[in-house]
C-alpha cells in the first residue's frame, strides 16, 4: 500500500512535467510560425498584423466598458474561507482577430445577454477604440458573430473594370468594401433594375455589361435609349452595330419594337421544344440558334410614363406598359432578360408589376429614401449604413452603388465600387464582335384573306336573328 502511494506521488510530478513540456513546445511552435509570417509580410501587411495584435490585447479591458461583458450572477455574494467578500467573476466573450487588407476581421462569441444586438449597439464605440472608419456586425452561426472593421474607406479606391472571360455567364459590377468581387449570375435571372441620379454611373455600368457579353455569339442585344431622339448620337450610338436594333425616345417606335420582343417570347417555347425537346431555356443554355437576348432600356420612363397624357398618347403608353410586363414576367425562363434603368424607380416612372419582378436591384446616389426604396425594397430604410442617400458626394461616390438580390447577400444590401471602364477597350470589344450580330426576332405571321369574299361582299350573315323573323310572320298572318 505504501509503495503504491509513493509511486503515485512520483508519477504526478512526471505527468505535470510532460504537460508543461508539451505546452512550452506548442507555444514555441506558435511563436515561430507567427514570427515567420510577420517577417515574410510586406510593410503594409505588418501594419495590419500589429493592428490585430493590439485589438486582441486590449479586448478584456475594452469589452466591459462598451457593454459587451456580463457579471456572472452565480458568483455574486461569494465569501472566502476566512469570511471576506469576494469579487464576482466578469465573463468576457472570446474573440479571434484576423488581419485583412481592408482592416480587421473579428470572430466573437456570444454569451447570455450579449448577442448580436449588443454588438451592433457597440459598433460605433468599437470603431473608435479600434481605430476603424466603421465596424459592421453579422451573425454567421449560432453563438458566433463576425465584426468587420474598415480602416479608411476602400470605396474611395479606384481600379479597372474587369471584363469577364467568355466562359462565365455573369455580369460583373465591382468590389464591395471587403474586396469581394460582386457579380450577377445570368442563369434564371428575371432582370435587373438600375436607379440613381444622372452622372453617377448608371449608363456606364450598362455599357460595361454590353461589352462584357459582346464577344459571345450566343448573346444578342436590343437597346432602348430613352435619353436621345436619334440613338446614333447618344451614349449607345457607338455600340449599336452589335445590337439587333436601337431605339430612341420615341414611344411609338418603342411600341413596335416591344411588340417584336413579345412575339419572340411567344415563339420561343415551340422553337426550344423543336430543337432541344424541352421548353426550358437554361437546361441547355444559350446557343447561336437560340441565343440569350439582353434587353437594355436606358431611361425607360420615356416609353411608359403616362403622367399628363390623354387620348391616343395615353393609350400608346399603356400599351407599352402591357408589353413591358410581358417581357418582365415571361422572359426569364425563355432567355430574354430585361435591364431597366431610370433615375427614380417609382410607380409613376415604371409599372410596379415590372419593377417588382426584377430580382436584382442596383441604386446609385439618390436624394430621397423613397427613391432608394423603389429600387431596393423597403428593407433599405432600416439599413442606414448602406442607404444611397449617403452617396451624394459626386467627387467621392460617382461609380459607387448599393446592390441587393445577388448571391451571398441573403436579401441584405452591400455597397459596391464599380470598376473604371476603359471606353477605348469597351468600344474595341464591341467593334471586334460586330460580325456576331444575328437578328433572331421571328417575322410577323402573314394575314390570310379570302379575295373572292371581299369582291362578292358579305352575302351570308354572321348571326341570324330567328326571333325577329318569327314575330314578323305572326304579324303578317294576323
Amino acid at each position: 500500500m505504501i509503495s503504491s502511494v509513493s509511486d503515485g506521488l512520483t508519477a504526478a510530478p512526471l505527468f505535470g512535467l510532460i504537460a508543461l513540456a508539451v505546452l512550452v513546445g506548442w507555444g514555441a511552435v506558435w511563436l515561430f510560425i507567427t514570427a515567420y509570417r510577420y517577417i515574410r509580410a510586406t510593410p503594409f501587411q505588418r501594419t495590419r498584423i500589429r493592428h490585430a495584435w493590439k485589438v486582441t490585447r486590449q479586448w478584456k479591458r475594452l469589452a466591459p466598458n462598451v457593454g459587451l461583458a456580463r457579471v456572472d450572477e452565480n458568483t455574486k455574494g461569494r465569501k472566502s474561507l476566512d469570511g471576506k467578500a469576494m469579487k464576482p467573476i466578469t465573463v468576457v466573450p472570446k474573440l479571434k482577430v484576423f488581419p485583412e487588407p481592408w482592416g480587421i476581421r473579428v470572430r466573437a462569441a456570444t454569451i447570455p445577454k450579449v448577442g448580436i444586438e449588443e454588438y451592433e449597439k457597440a459598433a460605433g464605440w468599437l470603431a473608435d477604440s479600434w481605430g476603424c472608419e466603421t465596424v459592421e456586425v453579422q451573425r454567421i452561426a449560432a453563438g458566433l458573430v463576425e465584426l468587420r472593421g474598415l480602416v479608411g474607406n476602400p470605396l474611395d479606391d479606384h481600379f479597372p473594370y474587369a471584363f469577364p472571360s467568355t466562359n462565365d455567364w455573369v455580369l460583373p459590377i465591382g468590389r464591395n468594401p471587403w474586396g469581394r468581387e460582386i457579380n450577377i449570375p445570368l442563369r434564371e435571372l428575371s432582370g435587373i433594375k438600375v436607379a440613381g441620379m444622372p452622372g453617377y454611373g448608371k449608363t456606364m455600368l450598362m455599357l460595361g455589361w454590353f461589352a462584357s457579353l459582346a464577344r459571345r455569339p450566343e448573346v444578342q442585344f436590343v437597346v432602348f435609349d430613352g435619353k436621345t431622339s436619334d440613338p446614333r448620337y447618344g451614349d449607345w450610338g457607338e455600340v449599336g452595330q452589335r445590337a439587333m436594333f436601337t431605339v430612341g425616345d420615341n414611344p411609338e417606335t418603342a411600341h413596335q419594337r416591344l411588340t417584336e420582343l413579345v412575339r419572340l417570347i411567344k415563339d420561343r417555347p415551340a422553337q426550344l421544344v423543336a430543337e432541344r425537346g424541352t421548353h426550358k431555356f437554361w437546361k441547355a443554355g444559350p446557343t447561336t440558334t437560340i441565343p440569350l437576348v439582353l434587353v437594355l432600356m436606358d431611361e425607360c420612363h420615356n416609353y411608359i410614363d403616362a403622367a399628363g397624357l390623354k387620348g391616343k398618347d395615353k393609350e400608346l403608353i399603356e400599351a407599352n406598359q402591357r408589353l413591358m410586363r410581358s417581357v418582365a414576367k415571361e422572359g426569364r425562363g425563355l432567355g430574354v432578360i430585361p435591364i431597366v434603368g431610370t433615375q427614380k424607380q417609382t410607380g409613376d416612372a415604371i409599372p410596379t408589376a415590372v419593377r417588382d419582378n426584377l430580382e436584382v436591384g442596383i441604386c446609385f446616389a439618390t436624394f430621397t429614401i423613397d427613391g432608394a426604396e423603389a429600387a431596393l425594397g423597403n428593407g433599405i430604410r432600416q439599413d442606414e449604413e448602406n442607404q444611397p442617400t449617403a452617396l451624394i458626394d459626386k467627387e467621392r461616390f460617382a461609380g459607387v452603388c448599393v446592390v441587393t438580390g445577388v448571391p451571398g447577400l441573403a436579401g441584405r444590401y452591400d455597397r459596391v465600387r464599380v470598376g473604371d471602364i476603359d471606353e477605348a477597350k469597351m468600344l474595341q470589344l464591341v467593334t471586334d464582335s460586330a460580325g456576331l450580330l444575328r437578328n433572331v426576332i421571328p417575322a410577323a405571321a402573314p394575314t390570310i384573306r379570302d379575295a373572292s369574299a371581299e369582291k362578292a361582299g358579305p352575302t351570308i350573315p354572321l348571326q341570324t336573328d330567328t326571333t325577329r323573323k318569327t314575330n314578323t310572320r305572326r304579324r303578317n298572318a294576323s
